[in-house]
């Protein structure tokens, strides 16, 4: 490439913005000029092309190698040249870890500079005072930078400067500013060419914007972040730290463990950045659950940036290695022998700590974390004050959270939400019920305020997780107040909160594409023998795809809800009144272990005990085994496994009035799918299931509601391929819908579903389901052109008003908190569909035909699916297999 008169004006610039072409240059200039001005630009070049590549041994040489040769330049010129290869050569060290004699080389570097370029010296100083957390000293260099590069005209080291104070601004939370200075960065840095570092401004919109709270945008903006890297050959190791604290932030631990697991395995990553990366990488450990892990790690990048002399970023890590530690003393856990992986350093392991240490140790990291004016003090201070109440330091322990309580008015809402928590536990050690409530309903509020910009499904799910302890503590007090009013408000204000935020239907014909292809893809995976040499290629063509999925739904924004003020709240008054005299509300509570019983009926609030909720899990799953069984045609006992069910669920079921004609079961997220209509008690009554009492009471609402678009639709009938009773289900039910839209198998493709399922006032799909455990939102439905999945149906416009999935397992949900459950019915329920009958255990196909008679001769004689279903139950009579069948299937929503 053609060079100016001065190459350190071309070459250096193209260090950051083009590496190859400028790593390319730099080599034919050594190779092609002996002028040691020429060979010291040359060397320097190939150095910052190296440090960023983290090739930092190499970016060393290189380094040290241009100041020999600045060092031969003629005295004219030598000053100025020495100055700029310090600057550059003492970044390289502080990207080694080198960071003491990167300073003194900085110090070296600034009286041989001549004012016209002492602002690029600043700059680069202050990126490395940054790294160092010495934010003040930092920016006093940055403002120097950024008014003496404008003055000079100097729009690439003005644009370049904007970016590292950007980098300030963010790292004291002052998103403002932060996001200001990288808008304008991009501007000045794009008007010149300089595409590379324009992406880098764009990369520190998507921080502040995550600062802020706002997840979508910043999601999406690292994803274009991500594109763009690429295209330009240069991914920056940090990207990988921020995407992780992103999933983080969404709850998204096991992706962010598994990226991080894999960066670190790679290995090639500067020292600087390694020790980052640790640091998330125990924080996604912790959030997982594995505090073993999160101490190994955490202590691994505390030794590195103490080794770095990096005092914040080691404090942050101590705050998180104190946490993990302090809950493994709380669950009785002793610390094992740390293993090394990726030749990760591992902090010396000892004995578990005594309160009194941990105490001790917090106490050290506070006074730190205040000295340096660290905006982790808030975390610090409410951990240590969690220390000091199991250590029995009262008086620590109120000082402690009284001040991290302070933050509960300011900042983001998660910030918020923290602030709130260390409240609440304020107010629970002072016997404060009514501040406790407060400071849990304010803080709820703000998560609910974080969780409303949320337009995806599972990343509203998974936000809940931010609430949870919030919720466990307010539904604590409230079961120890014995006020049965109170524990029924507080258990239905965190619960199944996800499915009620509402998003527009998704019109991206990106995301139509990847879905069309992921069918399809799907579709030639079944088609394959297992061990097939071909489905390991199909396999991760999968996995790409339904990532791009993910991401896509990701970017979603829900509906903009004009002055949210957080959840209005259970309304009892119009629980009663759409209960009548004859319906039963059962809301089922978990504290902890401990199962409560909540009973609604004719105005009052009773309440019950039941016993631990491990003891109903088990009897769920063995009822849920026994009807597998007996769809195999096993001889089972449903007597006997219901009342053993209804024992740990509702012990004798003195809550169930005789009178009771109808029933609405409201459990916990992991008791969604126990069998509910093997309990004895429950058997003559038209019986629902519903994830929440609002979720049930909106869809009462959308069912009465004589101007609802679903009471005037068409009745749909749907068979998807490879049923082994193939198109009798549906054929018998279309006598008894005459003139209903029926899609035959061949022509069942997931358009046409679609077409067919959109404004229906019922439908019903037989079909093969899929239940994805690990990614409900993929759970699906077989058609003709592969599966139908939850993320085609939110296209729906007009979801159906009433639907059945004869399909086995379509009836899955997959706790996601003690508070949340994904699947197909939960999400359709979330869509606004009024009702859904599903199955939580594969069914015998044959058997399924007349259970699915008897439901639809129910419906369509105008009743519901839930009168349906009672229909069904009660006609099996003594066929064993015919009332396992009917047994499989519930009756969600109302």
């Amino acid at each position: 490439m053609p060079l100016s008169p001065d190459p350190a004006e071309t070459l250096l610039p193209l260090a950051i913005g083009d590496p190859p072409a400028a790593f390319v240059a730099a080599q034919r200039l050594l190779a092609d000029s002996h002028d040691p001005y020429h060979r010291s630009v040359a060397h320097q070049t190939i150095a910052v092309v190296e440090r960023d590549r983290g090739r930092l041994d190499e970016a060393t040489r290189q380094g040290f190698a241009a100041l020999r040769q600045a060092r031969r330049v003629d005295p004219d010129r030598q000053r100025e040249r020495e100055g700029d290869v310090l600057a550059t050569l003492a970044a390289v060290l502080a990207y080694a870890g080198r960071t003491g004699e990167a300073l003194r080389r900085f110090d070296a570097a600034i009286p041989l500079t001549p004012p016209n370029r002492l602002p690029r010296v600043l700059h680069r100083r202050a990126h490395i005072l940054g790294l160092l957390a010495h934010y003040d000293a930092a920016l006093a260099d940055l403002d120097r930078a950024v008014s003496g590069s404008r003055a000079l005209g100097d729009t690439l080291w003005e644009g370049r400067s904007l970016v590292n104070r950007s980098d300030v601004h963010l790292a004291r939370g002052e998103t403002a500013a932060a996001e200001h200075d990288a808008r304008r960065a991009e501007e000045l840095l794009s008007s010149i060419g300089q595409r590379f570092e324009a992406v880098q401004a764009v990369h520190n919109r998507a921080l502040a914007a995550h600062q802020r709270g706002d997840l979508p945008t910043a999601l999406a903006l690292l994803d274009t972040v991500t594109e763009r890297y690429v295209e330009l050959g240069n991914v920056r190791d940090d990207l990988v730290g921020d995407r992780m604290e992103m999933l983080l932030t969404a709850g998204l631990v096991d992706e962010a463990r598994e990226l991080g697991a894999a960066t670190l395995a790679r290995g090639g990553l500067a020292p600087v950045r390694r020790a980052e990366l640790l640091l998330v990488t125990a924080r996604a450990a912790l959030a997982h659950g594995d505090l073993d892990d999160a101490d190994t790690w955490a202590g691994a990048a505390a030794l590195l940036f103490r080794a770095q002399l990096r005092p914040g970023w080691a404090d942050r890590a101590g705050l998180l290695r104190l946490r993990a530690r302090f809950l493994a003393r709380q669950q009785g856990l002793e610390p094992t022998p740390a293993t090394p992986s990726s030749g990760v350093p591992t902090a010396p392991r000892r004995a578990a700590p005594s309160a009194g240490a941990l105490l001790r140790e917090a106490q050290v990291l506070v006074d730190s974390l205040r000295q340096a004016r660290s905006t982790d003090l808030p975390v610090g201070l409410a951990l240590h004050g969690q220390i000091a109440l199991a250590a029995g330091r009262t008086e620590q322990a109120q000082y402690s959270l009284a001040e991290a309580a302070a933050t509960r008015h300011h900042g983001p809402p998660l910030v918020r939400a923290a602030g709130w928590l260390a409240a609440a536990l304020l107010a629970d050690q002072h016997h404060d019920a009514r501040a406790l409530m407060t400071a849990c309903r304010r803080g709820l509020d703000a998560v609910d305020e974080h969780r409303s910009q949320l337009g995806d499904l599972e990343l509203r799910a998974l936000a809940s997780g931010h609430g949870i302890e919030l919720a466990r503590l307010a539904i604590g007090a409230a079961a120890r107040s014995g006020r049965a009013r109170r524990l029924l408000w507080w258990s239905e204000r965190w619960r199944a909160t996800a499915l009620t935020s509402a998003a527009d239907p998704v019109e991206d014909p990106r995301l139509r594409q990847d879905l069309a292809a992921l069918r399809e893809v799907a579709r030639r995976l079944d088609a394959l023998e297992d061990g097939d040499p071909g489905r390991s290629a199909l396999g991760r063509q999968r996995a790409h795809l339904e990532a791009s999925v993910r991401s896509a739904q990701r970017h979603r924004r829900a509906r903009a809800e004009p002055g949210h003020q957080g959840s209005p709240g259970l309304d009892l008054d119009a629980v009663f009144a759409r209960l009548g005299d004859d319906g039963l509300l059962l809301s089922m509570v978990s504290d902890r272990d401990a199962l409560h019983l909540l009973a609604m009926f004719r105005g009052r609030v009773r309440h019950e005990l039941v016993g631990p909720v491990s003891a109903a899990l088990r009897e769920a799953e063995f009822a849920r085994f026994t009807l597998r069984r007996a769809a195999l045609g096993r001889r089972v006992d449903l007597t006997a496994a219901g009342g053993q069910l209804q024992q740990v669920a509702l012990r004798t079921g003195r809550l169930v009035p005789r009178a009771a004609r109808r029933v609405v079961v409201v459990p916990p997220a992991d008791l969604l799918t126990l069998p509910w209509g093997l309990l004895p008690v429950l058997a003559g009554t038209v019986l629902t299931v519903s994830p929440s009492i609002g979720l049930w009471l909106r869809a009462g609402e959308r069912r009465d509601d004589p101007a609802h678009p679903g009471r005037a639709g068409h009745v749909a009938l749907v068979t998807g391929p490879g049923l082994t009773t193939r198109e009798q289900e549906v054929i018998g039910l279309s006598r008894i819908h005459p003139g209903a839209c029926v899609l035959h198998p061949a022509k069942a493709t997931a358009a046409a579903a679609l077409e067919a399922l959109d404004g229906a006032a019922l439908a019903h799909i037989a079909a093969h389901g899929t239940f994805r455990a690990d990614a409900p939102l993929f759970s699906s439905l077989r058609l003709a052109d592969g599966p139908l999945t939850v993320h085609d149906l939110q296209a729906l416009a007009r979801p159906p008003l009433a639907l059945v999935l004869s399909a086995c397992d379509s009836g899955g949900a997959a706790p996601i908190s003690p508070y949340e459950a994904l699947g197909l019915v939960s999400s359709l329920l979330g869509m606004g569909t009024s009702a859904v009958l599903a199955s939580v255990v594969p069914v015998n196909d044959a058997s399924c035909l007349p259970v699915m008679s008897d439901v639809h001769a129910a419906a369509g004689a105008h009743g519901s699916l839930a009168e349906g279903w009672l229909a069904a139950r009660r006609a099996a009579g003594d066929d064993v297999l015919r009332a396992a069948t009917a047994a499989a299937f519930t009756a969600w929503g109302a």
